[in-house]
């Protein structure tokens, strides 16, 4: 597991991006909620930074940690919102990776 700041950007850079630009404390001003500020993450990023954020959430909920320690990486990572209710913090992060991996984009044929 990460111990510091560096260490949790260093690994998790696409989801510092993610959490940092998409779940800050002016979040509840610019979206609905948090589904919102999701799809909008997904229409605005290329598709493949979203492939990698995906992979960086699952690499995350691998290390299987308590959710104390979930809070306190995705706080380091730049979320300064709390997941929505009724969800712990690793439920919320299974929650994005279903709704980004829900939503592959169509490529040319």
């Amino acid at each position: 597991m990460p111990q510091t700041h560096w260490e949790w950007h260093a690994r998790f850079a696409e989801l510092g991006q993610f959490l940092g630009g998409w779940f800050s404390q002016d979040m509840p001003d610019e979206f609905p909620g948090h589904d919102d500020a999701i799809r909008d993450y997904r229409a605005h990023v290329d598709p493949q930074l979203t492939a990698r954020l995906v992979g960086e959430i699952n690499e995350l909920l691998a290390l299987r940690l308590e959710d104390h320690d979930y809070a306190v990486g995705v706080g380091e990572l730049g979320m300064e919102v709390e997941p929505p209710v009724p969800l712990s913090v690793e439920g919320w992060l299974q929650d994005v990776v279903e709704q980004l991996a829900a939503a592959r984009p169509e490529y040319d044929k």
